[in-house]
C-alpha cells in the first residue's frame, strides 16, 4: 500500500508531461534519443549497434525521413542492400522531393545492375534540379554502367564549374581516366584532388594504387609514408601503407612513430593498430598478438583487432581459427578487400577450394590494382589447370609489375603446361635474373632445359644451383638424372660421390647413389648404397620403398612386400608403396588382399585412379558386385579420360553386364589407344565384337592377337575363339 502510494503522489507530481518522460518520453524525444545513441556508435564504428539505434528512432517515429534515411545509409554501409533499399524506398514514398534519398535509392538499383529503375530516378532528379550534385553524380555513374566514360566524365565536370572545391569528384575523374589507361590524365586529377584537400585519403590512396600499376611501388610507398607521418590518426590509411611495407630503412622510424603516439595517448586504437598491422607486416607475432588482444580488450566487435588475430593466426599456421576470426571480419565490413583476402588464404590451406575462390574473387572486386589476391587467385587457377583464367590474372599482375617475380615463375608454369616451352623458359629466365640468389630460379631455368634435351644447358644450371646451395638434394638429384638420361650412368654416381662430403644430408645421397645403381641394374650394388642411408637414417621411408622396388625387379615378391610394408610403416600417408603391395598380390593371384590396398589407398586419396582402376577391374573378374565395378571404372576414366587401360576396364565390365555394344565401343578406343598391340585387349574386343554379331570383324581381332609374338593370358582363349569364329564360317 505505501509503495502504490509514493508512486501515485510522484506522478501527480510530476504532471502530464512527467508522466510521458517517465514512460519514455515523447515519440519524438525517443527518435532523438535514439539517433544520438545511433550517430555515437558510428563515431566508434560499432555499426551493429548503430543499426539497432537507427532501427529504434524508426519504430519510435515511422514517419521520420531524417531517421529512415541515416538508417538506410547505415545498413548500405554494412552491406545490407536490400534492408537500405527498402528503408531509402519508403523515404521517397514520404518525401518524393527528397533528392538525396532518391540518389541513394538509385545508386543501390545501379549496383544491382537495374540502370532503367536508375534511369528513371535520374528524371525525376532533373526535373528537380538538372545540377544538383547528386543529378550529375548519378548521371555520371549511369554513363560509366552503359561504359560510356566520356559522358561520364562531362557530367563530373559539370559538378566541378559549379563546385571546383569538391575534391573527391576530381578523384572520381580520375578513376575513370585511370580505367581509361590514361594515367597522366589520372594522376594529374588525383593531384587536383590533393591540392583542394592534401589530406583526402581516397585521392592518396587511388594515386598510389596509380603509381604501382604504372610499375613504381617505390613511389607509392613514400607517398602513403609521408601521408601517415602528416596525419598519423588518418584511420582511412590503415591497411593500405601494409601492402607496400618493403623493409627499408625509410619506415626505420615509423615504429617510433607510433610508439610516442601510444604513450602521448595510451587508449589510442589507431596507434595500436597501426603497430599492429607494422608488426604483423615484419612476422613479430607476439608483439602484434599484444595489440591486437588490447583492441578487443576496449572493443570487442572492431574488425580489425579480428582481422589481426586472424592474420595471427595464419602466421602461426592454424588456419582454422584463423577462419573464425576472419569470418568475423567480412560480416563487419564487407566492403574491406583484406578481409576477404585473408579469408582466401585460410581456406586455401584447409582446401576449402570453391569458398576461397570466391572470397579471392571478392577481394580483388573491391580493389581491382591491389596485386596479392589476383596473385594467389593466379596460382590457384594453375594448380588445378586452369591455364586461361591463370593467364589472365598474371598478365594484369606483369602489366603492373614486370618484375614481379612470383607471377614470373607462375607464368613459366602455365606456359609449360600449356607446351609452350620456349615462352616458360623466357618468364623463367627473367625471374631468374630479377633475383639471382633464389635457388628455385636456377632449378626451373635448369628444368626446361632438361625437357628440351638441352642437356650441357641443364647440367650448368644445376651445377649453379649446387653453388647457391651445395646441400641441395633435388639440384643434385635432378642433374643426376640429367646423366642417366642420356645414358651415363657413371657419370652421375662420380658426380654425386663428389658431392657426397659436402652434403649434410648422407643419407639422402647414399639413397640417390643407390637409385643409380638401380637404374644400370645393378641390384647389389643398389642394396648396399641402401642399406648405407638405413644405417645413417632408419627413418628414410624411400629407402624401403626402392628397395622394394629392387626386389620386384627380381620377381622377389616376398622380399619386396617386406620392404615395402616397413615403407608405410615409416609413413603411414605414403601411396606408393601401398599401391605396389596391392599390384603384387595380384600377380600372385591374391585378388582378396589386393582389393584391401587398394581400398585403403582410396580411402587416403579417392582420385588416385589407378586404385580404382584396379579395384574395379577385380570386382568384375573375381565375383565382387559389378555394378561398384562400374562406379570405380567410371570414376577412373572421368580423372584420366586418355587412359587405354581404363578404356579396356570399363569395356570388360560393360561386357559383363551384357551391354555388348557400349563394350565394343570402349574396346575399340582401348585397341586404338594401344596400337592394336596388345591382344589381351584384341582378344576382349573380339568377344564384344562376336556378339554383337560383328564375326568377321571378331576373328579379325583375334587373329591380330594370336599373330603378336608376345604370351598373353588369355591365349589358350583366344586360340578356342578363333575355332569357333572358324567352324561358324557361312558357306
Amino acid at each position: 500500500m505505501k509503495r502504490y502510494f509514493i508512486l501515485g503522489i510522484v506522478l501527480v507530481v510530476l504532471g502530464g508531461g512527467g508522466v510521458a518522460y517517465y514512460l519514455g518520453g515523447t515519440p519524438e524525444a525517443r527518435r532523438d534519443r535514439a539517433l544520438r545513441n545511433a550517430r555515437a556508435y558510428l563515431k566508434e564504428s560499432k555499426i551493429r549497434e548503430a543499426i539497432l539505434e537507427f532501427k529504434k528512432a524508426v519504430n519510435a517515429d515511422p514517419r521520420s525521413v531524417d531517421a529512415r534515411l541515416e538508417f538506410g545509409e547505415a545498413l548500405r554501409n554494412a552491406g545490407d542492400l536490400r534492408g537500405a533499399y527498402q528503408e531509402l524506398v519508403r523515404v521517397v514514398d514520404l518525401k518524393p522531393d527528397f533528392i538525396k534519398a532518391r540518389f541513394e535509392v538509385a545508386t543501390i538499383q545501379l549496383r544491382s545492375r537495374q540502370i532503367k529503375e536508375a534511369k528513371g530516378h535520374l528524371e525525376k532528379l532533373r526535373e528537380q534540379d538538372r545540377n544538383a550534385y547528386e543529378t550529375r553524380y548519378l548521371a555520371a555513374s549511369i554513363a560509366m554502367a552503359e561504359a560510356d566514360p566520356d559522358k561520364a566524365i562531362s557530367e563530373l565536370n559539370e559538378i566541378l564549374k559549379k563546385e571546383p572545391t569538391r575534391a573527391t569528384v576530381h578523384v572520381e575523374i580520375g578513376r575513370i581516366q585511370f580505367s581509361k589507361k590514361e594515367y597522366k590524365l589520372a594522376e594529374a586529377e588525383f593531384q587536383k584532388a590533393l591540392e583542394v584537400d592534401p589530406k583526402l585519403s581516397t585521392a592518396l590512396i587511388a594515386l598510389a594504387q596509380l603509381y604501382v600499376t604504372t610499375g613504381n611501388p617505390a613511389k607509392a610507398e613514400e607517398l602513403l609514408i609521408a601521408a601517415t607521418k602528416a596525419d598519423p590518426e588518418n584511420e582511412e590509411l590503415l591497411h593500405v601503407l601494409g601492402g607496400f611495407y618493403s623493409f627499408t630503412k625509410k619506415i626505420d622510424d615509423f615504429e617510433k612513430l607510433y610508439s610516442e603516439l601510444l604513450k602521448k595517448k595510451p587508449d589510442s586504437l589507431i596507434a595500436k593498430k597501426r603497430l599492429a598491422e607494422f608488426y604483423l607486416t615484419k612476422n613479430d607475432s607476439k608483439r602484434a598478438s599484444e595489440l591486437a588482444d588490447a583492441i578487443l580488450k576496449a572493443r570487442p566487435d572492431d574488425v580489425d583487432g579480428h582481422f589481426f588475430r586472424g592474420n595471427i593466426f595464419i602466421a602461426e599456421k592454424k588456419p582454422q581459427k584463423a577462419i573464425e576470426e576472419l569470418m568475423l571480419v567480412t560480416r563487419g565490413a564487407p566492403r574491406f578487400a583484406p578481409g576477404f583476402y585473408a579469408l582466401g588464404q585460410s581456406q586455401l590451406a584447409v582446401r576449402q577450394l570453391d569458398q576461397a575462390r570466391k572470397n579471392l574473387t571478392t577481394a580483388i572486386e573491391l580493389s581491382p590494382t591491389w596485386l596479392p589476391p589476383r596473385l594467389l587467385l593466379a596460382e590457384f587457377y594453375a594448380g588445378r589447370g586452369d591455364w586461361h583464367l591463370a593467364e589472365e590474372h598474371i598478365g594484369r599482375i606483369l602489366h603492373a609489375q614486370p618484375n614481379n617475380y612470383r607471377a614470373l615463375v607462375v607464368a613459366g608454369f602455365v606456359q609449360l603446361k600449356k607446351g609452350e616451352a620456349d615462352k616458360a623458359l623466357a618468364a623463367f629466365k627473367k625471374a631468374q635474373q630479377v633475383d639471382p640468389k633464389v635457388i628455385s630460379a636456377h632449378l626451373d631455368v635448369a628444368m626446361v632445359y632438361g625437357l628440351q634435351k638441352k642437356y650441357p644447358e641443364a647440367i650448368a644450371g644445376y651445377e649453379d644451383a649446387l653453388k647457391l646451395d651445395p646441400d641441395h638434394f633435388g639440384a643434385l638429384n635432378s642433374l643426376s638424372q640429367i646423366y642417366l638420361a642420356q645414358g651415363k650412368a657413371d657419370l652421375a654416381l662420380a658426380r654425386v660421390q663428389n658431392q657426397l662430403p659436402a652434403m649434410k644430408n648422407q643419407a639422402g645421397a647414399y639413397q640417390l647413389l643407390g637409385q643409380i645403381k638401380f637404374a644400370a641394374k645393378d641390384y647389389g650394388a643398389s642394396v648396399q648404397f641402401l642399406e648405407k642411408a638405413l644405417s645413417l637414417n632408419p627413418d628414410l621411408f624411400s629407402a624401403y620403398y626402392l628397395m622394394g622396388k629392387i626386389y620386384v625387379a627380381q620377381n622377389k615378391h616376398a622380399a619386396a612386400i617386406e620392404q615395402l610394408e616397413t615403407a608405410v610403416k615409416k609413413d603411414p600417408m605414403a601411396i606408393g608403396p601401398r599401391m605396389t603391395i596391392g599390384v603384387l598380390y595380384d600377380q600372385q593371384n591374391k585378388p582378396d588382399k589386393a582389393n584391401k590396398y587398394y581400398q585403403k589407398v582410396l580411402e587416403m586419396n579417392r582420385r588416385f585412379a589407378p586404385a580404382a582402376n584396379n579395384l574395379a577391374w577385380n570386382y568384375a573378374e573375381h565375383g565382387g558386385n559389378v555394378d561398384v565395378a562400374l562406379t570405380l571404372a567410371q570414376k577412373a576414366r572421368e580423372i584420366d579420360p586418355n587412359s587405354a587401360d581404363y578404356a579396356d576396364t570399363l569395356g570388360w565390365i560393360y561386357f559383363k553386364k551384357r551391354a555388348y555394344g557400349t563394350a565394343v565401343s570402349f574396346l575399340k578406343e582401348s585397341n586404338e589407344k594401344f596400337k592394336s598391340a596388345n591382344p589381351s585387349v584384341l582378344y576382349r574386343l573380339a568377344l564384344a565384337q562376336q556378339k554383337t554379331g560383328e564375326a568377321g570383324l571378331a576373328k579379325e581381332a583375334v587373329t591380330k592377337a594370336l599373330s603378336l609374338s608376345q604370351a598373353f593370358a588369355e591365349q589358350q582363349e583366344a586360340k578356342s575363339l578363333l575355332a569357333e569364329l572358324q567352324a561358324n564360317k557361312p558357306k
